[in-house]
């Protein structure tokens, strides 16, 4: 049935409260957990503001009475007697990290956590009540002197009798109690003689200082977790870094490659034209600018001109494409059209228009066709 602490709030508000600070008090719950505790809620205002925020279930408080602290286990009696028994448990783990309490207060009622009952319980009220003062001395009996006893603390009774035995006796009392009680009261030490306060005060530097450590403890494993975070996202940074320099290298590499592979089709098809009087030509489907269809043609490359045919053995060309000096790019696309064999030709008047050839090399040669077309003279 061990329980969980570890809310930093639980800590901060427990060394605001023994340090001296306007916060006195603090309440604990499980927040609809089964073993967790953290800090429900805190203030400045004593037991009396602290019992007001008692709800009906498992809950703890710590509350700072002048010098004094007081340790509560609320046990509301609608609460099952398992979850009763995980309290009891739980309550012995919430007074261990609270060193600094003076007493525990285990209780179902709010009867029990009234100012008086705890400060009784905290040693902060005297012992019983002053008895009644004795009947009043007729003036008639001067041998009786007035006693010591029944004379109020605060005004000395005049004796009635002038006898020199009277008053020292009563003044010697007086002194004597304000002697024995004022460092009791005050907390200041008879020499010798370790007093209650003393231990108190070593219990809660010693409290101070485990919450300190603990707080340390936190901000290291805080600090050691960001560091870890931080270095897992420069690696996966760095990877996805050099991932992408590697693509890019490949992908320029690629461009140089098919450039110089067209460049070198280009020269062949000009040499071949030159020396037979005739273009290139062949199959291509192309998709002209803003038209949905794809048509299949046999095309035919002649200087700056590009004509389109139904077939190889049609006389009239269907249409014809300019290309001299109009060509602006040209690129595959085979990922924008999703066909192989793909590229796309844009011109300088804004129109794109996509082919596909029936082989990667009907591709480059219909490519390096276009190429040698736009820089005829």
């Amino acid at each position: 049935m061990s329980c969980d602490l570890t809310d930093p709030a639980i800590l901060e508000a427990y060394q605001a409260i023994i340090t001296g600070t306007p916060t006195n008090w603090l309440i604990l719950g499980y927040h609809d957990t089964r073993d967790k505790i953290s800090l429900y809620s805190k203030g400045t205002g004593g037991l009396e503001e602290l019992t007001s925020n008692l709800k009906e279930e498992v809950l703890y408080g710590f509350v700072r009475i002048e010098d004094r602290f007081a340790l509560l286990a609320y046990v509301s009696e609608q609460v099952s007697g398992l979850r009763r028994a995980r309290a009891l448990v739980h309550g012995k783990a919430v007074g261990a990290l609270f060193k600094g309490s003076n007493v525990q207060i285990n209780t179902s009622s709010l009867t029990d956590l009234t100012e008086e009952r705890v400060r009784a319980r905290l040693g902060l009220i005297e012992g019983p009540p002053s008895p009644a003062p004795s009947s009043p001395v007729m003036p008639s009996s001067p041998a009786a002197p007035t006693s010591p006893v029944s004379a109020p603390a605060s005004r000395p009774a005049t004796p009635v009798s002038p006898g020199p035995v009277a008053a020292p006796i009563s003044i010697s009392t007086a002194t004597t109690a304000s002697e024995v009680s004022s460092p009791v009261r005050t907390g200041s030490p008879l020499p010798g003689v370790s007093t209650p306060r003393t231990e108190r005060q070593l219990e809660i530097e010693a409290a101070e200082r485990k919450v300190r450590e603990e707080m340390e403890r936190q901000k290291r494993a805080e600090i050691a977790k960001r560091q870890k975070e931080t270095q897992e996202r420069e690696a996966r940074e760095q990877e996805l870094f050099a991932q992408k320099q590697a693509q890019e290298l490949e992908r320029k590499r690629k461009e140089e490659s098919d450039r110089i592979a067209r460049e070198a089709m280009k020269k062949q098809l000009m040499e071949q034209e030159r020396l037979r009087g005739s273009g290139l030509s062949g199959y291509i489907t192309i998709q002209r600018a803003g038209s949905p269809f794809w048509r299949r043609r046999f095309y035919v490359m002649s200087g700056q001109i590009l004509s389109f045919y139904r077939d190889e053995n049609d006389r009239a060309p269907v249409s014809d494409m300019k290309l001299g000096g109009q060509v602006v790019h040209i690129q595959d696309a085979s990922l924008d059209v999703l066909i192989p064999n793909s590229f796309r030709v844009d011109l300088i008047t804004g129109e794109t228009h996509y082919f596909f050839s029936d082989s990667t090399k009907d591709k480059e040669l219909a490519i390096a066709g276009f190429m040698k077309c736009n820089e005829s003279a």
